[in-house]
This record gives structure tokens, sequence and C-alpha cells, in this order.
């Protein structure tokens, strides 16, 4: 299983990735999104990691 910062790294490389992560969020889904790209993390922990990786780069996330 791929861990959070894996998948994260992923996404960020991958346009169609990202597009089916942010609608993944919108639609309430991301636990089943990132169980379908190989990473066990609750959805609680990969918007813990995103929200903390924002902040370290001052990017405020309104929509989490």
């Amino acid at each position: 299983m791929k861990t959070i910062e894996e998948l994260f790294n992923e996404i960020k490389k991958d346009e169609k990735l990202k597009e089916e992560g942010i609608a993944a969020i919108q639609e309430g889904k991301l636990g089943a999104f990132m169980k379908a790209h190989g990473c066990d993390a609750s959805e609680k922990e990969a918007i813990a990691f995103v929200k903390a990786k924002a902040e370290k780069a001052g990017i405020p996330l309104f929509f989490l």
C-alpha cells in the first residue's frame, strides 16, 4: 500500500489523477478514491496531510 505522501506525489505529476482527486473531495468520496489508488489511510488522515502541506506553503484551503 502507498502512503499518503506517495499518492500525493503521484497526483501532483498527473493531471487526470489530480482532477479525479478534486472530484472525489467535492463528492465526499475521498476515502474510496484513495483506496482505488492503493492508499489505505483514512479520509481524516488525508485531509490533515493536505491541510498541513497547504499551511506550510501558505495556501488557504477553504473547501476542506
